[in-house]
């Protein structure tokens, strides 16, 4: 047997997905956990239509996922290809339905769940909808965790202008008035509060297994945004 690719979809998530059907409750909890790549991935294809147009098209999606679970349990593992990118298709060919209904004389004709073939590109485009929708939860819970008091409120700031603005060390510390030992604390509580929320997302999602190298998993998910 080849060894399996770490941040694979792992055989037993597989099983899991095809009873899907029978078991409503577990597809809300798939679609809740890729509802924010959802959304992303629809509203670069919806680029085109106004704002209103795209939150309606999108929730009619995700209401439609909700009400289909018999059609996340038709997935199947194929070489090169996630759980997501079946969604996810899934999820354009109901956005175009519902352009349909909203504009019935459109040349757009209605599809089939997963009828569409999914080429390079749109696996790519589909891959970073979902590195930056775990990225901004994992954000947004640093985040709260600083508004609720869990962690220094320091901690965003600092990671923020080291990772997003890329300031040495020095200046962060300057910036914020901190001691430089303090500010190399905070960032490193930082990346570990990170990684920590991105591993956990990666093991909701079935795409890190228990004895995995979480480390390698974050850095193939950050990867994912520069293909």
């Amino acid at each position: 047997m080849q060894p399996r690719d770490p941040v694979d979809f792992p055989e037993t998530r597989w099983s899991l997905i095809g009873r899907l059907g029978e078991r409503p409750a577990e597809a809300t909890t798939v679609v809740e956990t890729y509802a924010g790549s959802i959304d992303r991935y629809l509203r670069r294809r919806l680029a085109g239509c106004d704002a209103s147009t795209a939150d309606d098209v999108v929730q009619d999606v995700l209401v439609h996922l909700l009400d289909h679970a018999e059609v996340l349990a038709r997935a199947r593992a194929a070489p090169d290809s996630r759980f997501r990118h079946y969604l996810m298709t899934v999820a354009w060919n109901e956005a175009r339905n519902a352009l349909r209904r909203r504009r019935p004389r459109a040349s757009d004709v209605s599809t089939n769940d997963a009828e569409i073939a999914v080429g390079p590109e749109e696996m790519v485009a589909m891959d970073r909808a979902w590195a930056e929708s775990v990225l901004a939860r994992a954000w947004a819970e640093l985040h709260a965790w600083a508004a609720d008091g869990t962690i220094d409120g320091e901690v965003p700031a600092v990671l923020e202008a080291s990772l997003v603005e890329g300031l040495p060390l020095r200046e962060i510390a300057e910036r914020l008035g901190i001691g430089l030992a303090t500010a190399s604390r905070r960032l490193a509580h930082g990346r570990t509060l990170v990684q920590g929320a991105i591993t956990e997302r990666l093991r909701h999602a079935g795409e890190l297994g228990e004895h995995e190298d979480a480390a390698v998993a974050c850095a193939r998910l950050l990867a994912l945004l520069h293909r």
